[in-house]
Order: C-alpha cells, then sequence, then structure tokens
C-alpha cells in the first residue's frame, strides 16, 4: 500500500515538474510573482520528467493489477493487504493528472487562445499603431499566454497577438500612452526576450 502511494505521488510531481516550464510563467505572471525565465530552461529535462512520471505509473500498475502475491498463511508477517477498489481509481486519476499535465504544452496555446478570443473589447480610439516584436525564449504554445496576458494588462494596449510558429508578437497600441520600447520592456519582464521589428 504505501509502495502504492509513492509511485503515485511520484508520478504526479514528475508529471508536474515537465510541464513547469509552461505552467510557471503562466503563473507568476498570473499572480505577479516577476519573471519567471529559469522555467524555460527546464525544458530540456522535460524528456526526462515524463519518463519518470510513465515510470512510477508503470509500477503503480504492475502493483495493482499484476503482482503475484506470494502463498501466505493468513495472519502471517508475509500477508499483505490486497489492493482495494479505491487505490485502483486513485490510479487511474493520478494516471489522468499525469497525461494532463505531459500533453499540456500541446493544448495551452490553442486552447488559451480561444478562451481569450473575445478578452479584448473594441474601443474608438484617435490613433492607434502597430508594433511587431521577434520574441526568443518560447518553447511551445504554452509560452504564449504568458506574454499576451502581461501586453494585455499593459496601460495602452488595445490587442496582443503572440505566436509560438512565427516568434513573435504583434501589439496594437496607443502611441500617446505606451512606446514601442516599454512594450519591448514589458515582454522582457516574463523571461523571454523581444526585439523590435517594426
Amino acid at each position: 500500500m504505501r509502495e502504492e502511494r509513492l509511485a503515485l505521488g511520484g508520478a504526479v510531481l514528475a508529471a508536474c515538474a515537465s510541464s513547469v516550464c509552461c505552467i510557471g510563467p503562466l503563473l507568476s505572471v498570473a499572480f505577479g510573482i516577476g519573471a519567471f525565465g529559469a522555467a524555460a530552461a527546464l525544458q530540456s529535462a522535460r524528456p526526462y520528467f515524463v519518463g519518470t512520471a510513465a515510470v512510477f505509473l508503470a509500477f503503480g500498475f504492475y502493483r495493482a493489477y499484476f503482482r503475484r502475491l506470494p502463498e501466505c498463511a493468513p495472519g502471517e508477517a508475509c500477508a499483505t493487504k490486497p489492493i482495494n477498489r479505491t487505490s485502483r481509481a486513485a490510479l487511474w486519476i493520478s494516471s489522468a493528472v499525469v497525461l494532463a499535465f505531459a500533453l499540456w504544452p500541446y493544448y495551452a496555446g490553442p486552447l488559451l487562445r480561444r478562451a481569450n478570443a473575445n478578452a479584448s473589447a473594441a474601443t474608438v480610439e484617435a490613433k492607434i499603431e502597430r508594433a511587431t516584436f521577434r520574441v526568443t525564449g518560447m518553447t511551445c504554445g504554452g509560452c504564449e499566454p504568458t506574454i499576451r496576458l502581461v501586453l494585455d494588462n499593459t496601460a495602452g494596449v488595445k490587442s496582443a497577438t503572440v505566436s509560438y510558429d512565427r516568434s513573435e508578437a504583434v501589439v496594437e497600441y496607443d502611441p500617446k500612452v505606451i512606446t514601442k520600447e516599454k512594450l519591448r520592456d514589458a515582454i522582457n519582464e516574463t523571461g523571454y526576450t523581444a526585439e523590435i521589428l517594426k
């Protein structure tokens, strides 16, 4: 029973660590913690975390479904408690959590883009300009919402579009309120690096 709990806990922790490169910056910006650029460095370790989670889950499934218990008389020291339905349910729930964290970089960008599609309201202004930035340091589509959230919360920004595929951010802004240089600095505060293209 103790081994199963350790396997489940290890699998969930490894899965959480595997997606910290994407979830970390988003949470840090959302809670106003500041830059979390170090999370991007964990991207290279992501396959190892996912592999570790898979090993822990495989061990849990082996213990729950395939392990043969030794012949033992009831009450003897070798007797073990059989795996109950609650333990097996926890194993399947943990597997779903691990899968959700492991696949986060692949569905986060499109999911959060769709959620924020109608977030920016159109307002009539005297003059709106557009700035395009090359953004380096993004490792997956899950990095886009972090930058967009910072830009959307910056005074003078009317709309912001961030693309991992093109490594760029396009910002519509009021030049009377904010400059391109300040927008670049806002992106850089997220831990990514921005360069003004136009």
